[in-house]
């Protein structure tokens, strides 16, 4: 079922989102520990300074591709199943709560924000079962640890934005009691209703842009480097391999026209 590939140093699963739910029950189900990451370009960036941050994603359960990975998996020449973001696996869990018996513990972004998205998602999805929330200003973590353990909750959902949702869950996993955690950046303020999610069609290649043109301030940095900085090593990988391709090619050719030329013994 699960086929994972490396891509551009990085663990990456090419696998359908019904796959991915499959996956997460069955771990729910003999309470295996699974980390769940969405791997982009912003992540890739980080991960070339931040060791930590770059073996939590090599160390991942399960690794879903956003659009930036699937697109470079197509000019590498491994393409993905399916473009899975963070966001659209959240939603997806959501929509598949009820049939899975799926709890869920909301955990980041500001105590406003955190108490609507929760009203709004107890309001679309009337069967959620919604174990328990939590702002993501805390200052003890291991109380923060001992809240999310007594909730039950079978599924973590972590909105500290990146790297420090993925610390978090790595720091803790031994001694969270909930199987599937996964960190889910600015989802909650989509789920709040601050931002519009990503329509459908803007997904193959412009969502960078639609998030853009909403939050401008906090994101120009980020796509004005990691953007260049991604499509860069995306080429790089491309040519570099094409290049040893080519060259293990001329070694082939090479040896065959040696073997062929070399005068044999006649006995």
């Amino acid at each position: 079922m699960n086929k994972r590939i490396e891509l551009l140093g990085y663990p990456v699963d090419s696998v359908t989102t019904s796959e991915v739910i499959q996956k997460i029950r069955q771990a729910i189900e003999s309470h295996h520990k699974t980390h769940i990451i969405a791997i982009n370009a912003n992540k890739l960036y980080q991960g070339r300074k931040d060791l930590l941050l770059a073996n939590i994603l090599k160390k991942a359960e399960i690794v879903i591709p956003e659009y930036a990975f699937v697109w470079a998996s197509k000019v590498i020449g491994t393409p993905l199943v399916e473009h899975i973001g963070g966001i659209m696996l959240m939603r997806s869990l959501l929509d598949a709560s009820f049939v899975n018996n799926f709890s869920f513990y909301f955990l980041g972004s500001k105590q406003e924000i955190i108490e609507r998205m929760v009203a709004n998602i107890q309001k679309t999805y009337n069967h959620v079962k919604i174990a328990g929330w939590h702002h993501g200003y805390f200052k003890d973590e291991n109380d923060m640890v001992t809240q999310i353990n007594a909730s039950a909750a079978n599924i973590l959902l972590v909105a500290l934005g990146v790297p420090k949702q993925e610390y978090f869950i790595h720091q803790n996993r031994n001694k969270l009691s909930v199987p599937i955690m996964m960190g889910v950046g600015g989802s909650f303020d989509v789920f709040a209703g601050l931002h519009k999610e990503t329509p459908s069609f803007l997904r193959h290649g412009f969502e960078w842009i639609y998030r853009l043109l909403q939050d401008p301030r906090n994101l120009w940095k980020r796509y004005l480097t990691t953007n260049p900085y991604f499509v860069f090593q995306v080429l790089k990988h491309k040519y570099n391999h094409h290049s040893l391709i080519k060259h293990q090619n001329s070694d082939i050719q090479l040896q065959k026209k040696n073997l062929y030329s070399t005068p044999m013994n006649e006995g």
